[in-house]
């Protein structure tokens, strides 16, 4: 079999693994809810901490950040530079896997392509792409967190500086261009996704992790499972749960 063809299942290999929700498929078999009807309505780490507590929500964050760094693992052991032709391909060659996660994660096709925001994936994928991004980003944004309590502002802010340090990294490496241009793609689809988050914290108003204008109760909030309650109903057209 050719190599493309060896990296088309790559691809679709990668995108597969991220496709795989623990906050979703994690909420159905414990919680017994789709936790994408609460909170900010995705399936992501940071949702999942908001909706189910802190303890919940950083077991989803270590499995997404999991599944991540193993589609970049087996990437490299099965196409390394040696069969991709250079260290710069080889990288490219795992940028593109790594947002073919993403992408399993923020739309995976069993969820209606209704997932995360990818952030919690992104920091397995390019941490194991390259160490030196946890100087470069990875403690910078844990800082970012620890005085904003916001999630998003780090992520995001993780997100960024990963690009900044990848291109700085690999100025002089073949395929540099292709390299600058999947790294794009990793805060151009976070910030995205984060669209939402953005316009509450211009208006003061974003969810922090902890302390004051914390909302992480661990348990779903009553007038939000009422109103999902009232969704599931209104979808079936007939009123199947009834009030106690």
């Amino acid at each position: 079999m050719s190599t493309t063809f060896y990296i088309f299942l790559a691809l679709l290999g990668s995108y597969l693994i991220g496709s795989l929700q623990p906050s979703y498929l994690l909420g159905k078999a414990l919680k017994h809810v789709d936790i994408r009807d609460y909170g900010s309505g995705n399936s992501g780490a940071t949702n999942a901490i908001r909706v189910f507590g802190f303890k919940f929500g950083m077991v989803c964050l270590l499995i997404d950040a999991a599944k991540g760094a193993l589609a970049i693992l087996l990437v490299k052991l099965f196409l390394g530079p040696d069969l991709i032709g250079s260290q710069g391909a080889a990288t490219f060659l795992q940028l593109c896997c790594g947002f073919a996660v993403i992408l399993g994660h923020n739309y995976p096709f069993y969820m209606h392509f209704r997932g995360g925001k990818g952030v919690a994936a992104s920091i397995g994928i390019l941490l194991m792409i390259d160490w030196r991004l946890i100087l470069i980003a990875g403690i910078p944004a844990l800082l970012i967190m620890v005085l904003s309590r916001m999630m998003s502002v780090a992520s995001l802010s993780f997100e960024t500086l990963s690009f900044l340090g990848l291109v700085l990294l690999n100025f002089h490496q073949p395929y540099f261009y292709g390299i600058a241009l999947a790294a794009f793609l990793y805060p151009a689809m976070s910030f995205w996704r984060h669209r939402s988050n953005l316009v509450r914290i211009a208006h003061g108003e974003e969810s922090r992790l902890w302390g004051k204008g914390s909302r992480n109760t661990g348990k779903v909030p009553k007038d939000q499972y009422e109103e999902a309650i009232e969704k599931l109903d209104e979808q079936a057209g007939v009123r199947l749960h009834q009030d106690k």
